[in-house]
Parts: C-alpha cells; sequence; structure tokens
C-alpha cells in the first residue's frame, strides 16, 4: 500500500508558486467572503490566509450578513486590487450555494465553482494533481465517486470520460453503495459521513480518495488498497494548493 501523500506534494507546489509569484512581480490578492463565525470555518480560513502569505498572496476577509452577501460580491467583483475571491462554504442557511456562486464573475473566481469559471474547482484540481503525481493511470479503469454535486461529482466525471466509459457518480439516494464501490478500480468518496466506506466495499488492490477527512474507515480499508489516502494530509493540502494555483492563474490571465 502507497500512501497519497498530498502533505508533502502540497509543499512542493507552494514552493514553486512563491517563486513564480516572485518572478511575476504581480501583487496578487485573494479575498475571502464569510457569513457567520463558524469555528470550523475560521480555522480553516486562517490556514488559507497562512499559506497565501507565505506565497506571497495578500487579501482580506469580509464578513458580510446574509443579506448583503449579494453586495459584497458585487463589489469585489468591481474591485480592481482583489485579483480574485471565494466565498467560504456552507452558507449558513443556505441549501443551494448557487446563486451566490454563479454571481462571481469567473474572472475572479479562485475556487472555480461558478459554471463559467477559467479555473477547475480547487478541490478537483487538488484529486487530480494528487493522482497524477503518483502516475496513476484513468485509462479504461472503473471509476466510482461518492458525490453527484456540481462542485465535486460533476466536473470530476467530465475530465474521466475523456479517460474510460465506465464513470459512475452516487449519492444519498442509493440505499447500498457497495455493488458499485467493490467494482471500482478507483473510489473517490466525498460526503462527509464518517466511516461511510469500510473495508468490504473496496476491491482488492483499489485506489481509494477520501476527500472529506473522514469518509474512509482508514484502519480497515488501507490494508486493501494500492493507493490510498490519508484521513488528514490527503486531499485537504491539496485543495488548499490548488486555490492559490487557481489565484495565481486568474492573475496572471
Amino acid at each position: 500500500m502507497i500512501l497519497l501523500d498530498g502533505k508533502s506534494l502540497s509543499e512542493k507546489i507552494l514552493s514553486d508558486l512563491s517563486l513564480k509569484i516572485k518572478n511575476s512581480k504581480l501583487r496578487i490578492n485573494l479575498d475571502i467572503i464569510l457569513v457567520g463565525d463558524a469555528p470550523s470555518s475560521l480555522k480553516y480560513i486562517a490556514l488559507k490566509q497562512k499559506q497565501a502569505s507565505r506565497v506571497g498572496i495578500g487579501g482580506q476577509l469580509y464578513q458580510p450578513s446574509l443579506s448583503s452577501l449579494l453586495e459584497t460580491i458585487s463589489n469585489l467583483n468591481a474591485d480592481k486590487d482583489s485579483s480574485a475571491f471565494f466565498i467560504q462554504l456552507p452558507i449558513p442557511g443556505i441549501i443551494d450555494n448557487s446563486d451566490y456562486l454563479n454571481k462571481i464573475l469567473p474572472q475572479k473566481d479562485a475556487d472555480g465553482l461558478n459554471p463559467n469559471s477559467g479555473v477547475s474547482p480547487a478541490v478537483v484540481r487538488g484529486i487530480l494533481s494528487l493522482l497524477k503525481h503518483y502516475q496513476i493511470s484513468f485509462d479504461q479503469k472503473n471509476i466510482v465517486i461518492v458525490n453527484d454535486s456540481n462542485l465535486i461529482g460533476q466536473p470530476l466525471k467530465r475530465y474521466f470520460d475523456s479517460f474510460t466509459p465506465d464513470v459512475t457518480l452516487l449519492n444519498n439516494e442509493i440505499p447500498d453503495l457497495s455493488p458499485y464501490t467493490q467494482k471500482a478500480d478507483i473510489l473517490i468518496s466525498a460526503t462527509g459521513v464518517k466511516n461511510l466506506i469500510t473495508a468490504d466495499m473496496v476491491k482488492e488492490g483499489g485506489i481509494v480518495i477520501d476527500v472529506a477527512n473522514g469518509d474512509v474507515d482508514f484502519t480497515t480499508v488501507s490494508p486493501k488498497c494500492s493507493y490510498v489516502t490519508p484521513t488528514f494530509g490527503g486531499v485537504g493540502p491539496m485543495t488548499v494548493a490548488s486555490l492559490l494555483e487557481n489565484t495565481y492563474d486568474l492573475a496572471i490571465k
């Protein structure tokens, strides 16, 4: 079993990005919008700001009320000093984020969540960068993604469709995931349901990606895998690094 070490890879990405930004001589700012003050969101934002500062990206945190969120988005769209920005999800009290995410100009959409964005969603870019780094082939593989959202599952499927006809998206309306996951050469889970993926659901020698820091019962699943992400230090650091790569890519355009 080989551990897909996103932490080490993200460190290299950030080091390379820091040099690119320095050489570009551009002033790059990544602004963040947060509705509410959820401790988990504040913690994640602090990490993003720390890594942004480390590579030479500035920016501010805006904390509007829900009623003034659209106004804040409009202001940042028009702000020439804001290279890119994103809304820290989830938005309290909102189930469908699309009405807000789609208001972000594509050329400023750091998270890549606007359907017309000029960059890939940061989490998707992070997953693909990690798999490519370990030279994992997608050709003619059976790929199962336990997430059918427009933010993760759908863009991943669009990418993998060019390599294989066997890409399956699953959601919480399917009572038994096992018949699908047991056949997966590559299994990607992004649900936020702790220990959803257990050893009996995984193919011997399969590749397992835990996007949500706990979807996969790592202790029992990992011995069956050829490659697997750790519960922490896999996709999470890659998503932050990819967010900053997206910001740079948008800035230089």
